[in-house]
């Protein structure tokens, strides 16, 4: 162990435990009002002052003979995020414990497991035992009823409603929303190439992504590019700063669960949820008493709820199964009945946006990044994309071998969810390890790992498109990558973020040329104590093609 490191975990082991009441003051401006806190003589505190209540099940993996980090009191084994990126942290863990460790989220245990035939069992074969997400319940409908956590049956009902909507037909017909969302980031591309200036592609292309969520999701047409005080920019931007919430929220859920009921504190910043809500109900009165025909997503939920029949659009086959994954399974064939409500189109229609924003405009910089720092690729991507002469329907990026390859080698880089979680919803038997898995625990399946691994992938930090080329297909190990998650859970908006990334990048990149200047960043260097991939400022050049 590191000296630093040492440290660290020295000085975290050593704080004294105190009053309850004292930490909670010190961030009260952040939660409601401090006198909604138990009192001193509250079991809760009591338990404070026993050291045994935070460590109560720091022996669980070490009496199973299984490895893994050092847990801490309260933080469990998060503590790491202090530490590392919580990318580099996955890495030094799968590489020091092995393909299946223990770790702990405050007091609960959870598995890690970054073995690809595990991975594919019990996403696939055995998915049935292992639907859900989370177990995790705030009593507030607005995360309680979005389709990631929604478990059982009811994500079963709502994925099969919502899957429609993200077919290829319905994602042509948003094509041209997202295709005027693009002309504006190339207008404005194109005055910084003109005046010389580099260009921060974070915010770029989250200008660009939060134009098209706006106009996709929610039917609100905005120019980020010209209006960064928008007050849907403002709000929508709060989603993502602030992931303190995040970790605070799931160390409170198992460690302190009722402090949540006693404070109020919430996952979502309440000014957020506040304007979303009303922005979205706002929406759907609107277009419940409109006779105007919309094509964006809020649209199509809304005539989901009134079980109106949209337009079949004839279907597309855009999207390369192999590489990605399926969009579907039979196991939703069989629709369960009910109704959608309106607090039902609320939650889908602000996830839609939650995973959309960030994760899409990450891809985009990275990937521009990566095209800057490689002129010979970038020449093939623009020989690919400059025989479709501009011309850039929804038909025309799904024949585009070299660009699609670029989006994957990306995703595989820079993949902005470093894992996914299941909960078994009954004991399992890890293949043929004898290990047990119990009813109720959250598994973790760790994508970084795989990705970035030399058994799959030769020199994995070196960014290469061919290997995702049609002819290098075979090489390709199955299950090894998993950008949009695996099995039925995985993804449903997946096919929506290709067709935007491919869009964007097949015409900014016939027009523009991404350069490497002395601002750029190589390598890049990712922030800690973050939840999604993240890294300071990736500035390019960018100069007209002639």
């Amino acid at each position: 162990m590191s000296q630093p490191l040492g440290d660290i975990i020295k000085a975290l082991g050593s704080i004294p435990i105190v009053d309850l009441n004292v930490v909670l003051k010190a961030s009260s401006q952040n939660l409601k009002s401090i006198s909604c806190f138990p009192t001193p003589e509250s079991p809760i505190n009591k338990s404070l002052n026993n050291k045994s209540y935070l460590t109560r099940n720091y022996k669980y993996w070490s009496s199973r003979g299984i490895p893994g980090p050092t847990p801490l009191p309260f933080f469990g084994t998060l503590w790491e995020i202090f530490v590392r990126p919580i990318q580099e942290n996955i890495l030094y863990n799968s590489n020091k414990y092995g393909r299946i460790y223990g770790e702990y989220l405050g007091t609960r245990p959870i598995l890690t497991i970054n073995d690809p035939e595990l991975i594919k069992d019990m996403n696939i074969r055995d998915f049935h035992l292992f639907v859900d997400h989370n177990d995790f319940k705030t009593g507030d409908p607005f995360q309680d009823r979005s389709l990631f956590n929604l478990m059982g049956d009811e994500w079963k009902k709502m994925r099969s409603i919502i899957s429609p909507t993200f077919s290829s037909g319905k994602m042509r017909a948003m094509h041209p929303i997202i295709i005027d969302c693009v002309k504006r980031l190339e207008k404005y591309l194109d005055q910084k190439s003109r005046n010389g200036e580099d260009v921060e592609m974070k915010k770029a292309m989250g200008n660009l992504t939060m134009d098209v969520i706006a106009s996709c999701a929610f039917g609100t047409k905005i120019d980020t590019h010209n209006d960064p005080n928008n007050e849907f920019v403002v709000n929508a931007q709060k989603v993502f700063r602030g992931n303190w919430r995040i970790w605070v929220f799931f160390l409170l859920y198992t460690t302190f669960p009722k402090i949540l009921e006693w404070t109020g504190f919430e996952q979502t910043d309440p000014s957020v949820k506040k304007f979303f809500s009303t922005a979205i109900k706002s929406i759907v009165e609107r277009r419940k008493s409109e006779k105007t025909k919309h094509r964006d997503y809020i649209q199509l939920m809304i005539n989901a709820q009134n079980k109106k029949q949209d337009i079949d659009e004839p279907e597309v086959d855009d999207l390369n199964e192999e590489i990605f994954g399926k969009v579907d399974s039979t196991v939703l064939k069989n629709k369960l009945k009910g109704d959608i409500t309106d607090a039902d189109i609320l939650a889908t229609s602000f996830l839609f946006f939650v995973a959309g924003y960030e994760t899409t405009a990450s891809l985009l910089t990275y990937m521009s990044y990566r095209l800057a720092l490689d002129q010979k690729c970038q020449q093939k991507l623009y020989e690919e994309v400059s025989r479709f002469d501009g011309k850039y329907d929804y038909e025309s990026i799904s024949k585009m071998p070299y660009l699609e390859a670029c989006v994957a080698e990306t995703l595989r880089i820079y993949n902005p969810v470093s894992a996914i979680g299941r909960i078994a919803n009954e004991d399992y038997t890890i293949g043929d390890t004898g290990w047990k898995i119990p009813k109720g625990m959250l598994v973790n399946f760790d994508i970084q790992s795989l990705h970035h691994s030399p058994k799959y992938y030769p020199n994995p930090d070196r960014w290469d498109p061919e290997r995702f080329m049609p002819q290098n297909k075979d090489q390709l190990v199955p299950y090894t990558y998993m950008p949009f998650g695996m099995g039925p859970r995985n993804c449903v908006g997946m096919r929506f973020a290709l067709m935007e990334a491919k869009t964007a990048i097949a015409y900014l990149v016939n027009k523009f040329k991404f350069v490497r200047t002395p601002n750029t960043t190589v390598p890049l260097k990712f922030k800690k104590m973050e939840f999604l991939l993240t890294t300071g400022d990736v500035n390019v050049g960018i100069e007209l093609r002639q």
